[in-house]
């Protein structure tokens, strides 16, 4: 398996009906440290999706950058590869 990285709208992404992690919202005390760690660092950690773009990891992030105007985010893709091409 390796990672691809690229830009996409958040409009693009799917949020996973299997999230196991509460939905977050403004006032919300993860949501707030989340908020608050982007706004100081920028926004450094990629979402991670799979090929249809179904989001794996960081539907919080997503909430927060949605709410801080964000509209493009970096995705890493997990990409499956044999064994013979790595």
């Amino acid at each position: 398996m390796k990672m691809e990285f690229r830009k996409l709208q958040i409009s693009d992404l799917i949020p996973a009906a299997y999230n196991p992690r509460k939905k977050l919202k403004a006032g919300d005390p993860e949501f707030e440290k989340i908020k608050r760690s982007i706004e100081e660092f920028g926004y450094v950690d990629p979402v991670i999706v799979n090929k249809d773009l179904t989001i794996i990891g960081g539907h919080q992030r997503v909430s927060v950058l949605i709410t801080l105007g964000e509209r493009i985010v970096i995705v890493g893709e997990k990409v499956f590869v044999s064994s013979a091409e790595l």
